[in-house]
């Protein structure tokens, strides 16, 4: 007998953002609930699984780590098309990680699915805030994403961000789901007793 999946859902997320954001420190904190203050540079690409109960549901995060480094770009184009959500992360601290979020939303653009769901994640917010909340807002609410403020360090937002982007992805492929059950169950109601509906509409007129 095949052996029964332990989830309900299994969902492929992608981080990307500039180099030094602290993509890799959301994930550990998150996947691990650790934090190393030395910054280590992902070389190419990194993932973690987290299972999670989400409405009731169990859901398994495979999470992919990526480089911020330009040499690195042609290696995670490969992960955008298979991801169903992406975390685009900057860090309050620096404005040039957040105004290259356009950048990479170009990236997603080119290279993911069209209907994969984003959110935007603005790290390090234990420290002083370059970077406001406002400014970020619009850009999110401009791109029509949610906007979270996060520290890997304290742990702030960083269980929200993933769990916010998760159930948004569920959300979808239920709506998906249902769309489906609704189109078959039209084409089922469009036959009677296996007749096409066009042998329907002859039969009633030649009666």
């Amino acid at each position: 007998m095949p052996v029964q999946p332990q989830y309900d859902y299994l969902i492929k997320l992608l981080l990307i953002g500039d180099s030094g954001v602290g993509k890799s420190c959301l994930l550990f904190r998150f996947s691990d609930d650790q934090f190393t203050p030395s910054h280590i540079t992902t070389i190419g690409i990194d993932f973690k699984i987290k299972t999670i109960d989400i409405d009731g549901k169990r859901v398994k995060l495979q999470i992919w780590d990526t480089a911020g480094q330009e040499r690195f770009r042609t290696i995670t184009q490969a992960y955008y098309r298979s991801a169903m959500g992406i975390l685009l992360v900057y860090d309050v601290t620096s404005p040039e990680s957040f105004q290259n979020i356009r950048n990479w939303m170009r990236q997603i653009d080119a290279h993911a699915a069209e209907n994969v769901n984003k959110i935007l994640v603005g790290n390090k917010a234990d420290l002083e805030n370059i970077v406001s909340s406002e400014r970020a807002r619009d850009l999110a609410d401009e791109y029509g994403v949610p906007f979270i403020e996060t520290s890997a360090k304290s742990g702030q937002g960083v269980a929200e961000a993933f769990v916010t982007l998760a159930r948004d992805i569920i959300q979808r492929l239920v709506a998906t789901q249902q769309q489906h059950q609704k189109a078959q169950e039209n084409i089922v109601l469009g036959r009677d007793s296996g007749r096409p509906m066009a042998n329907r509409l002859a039969a009633c007129c030649h009666r």
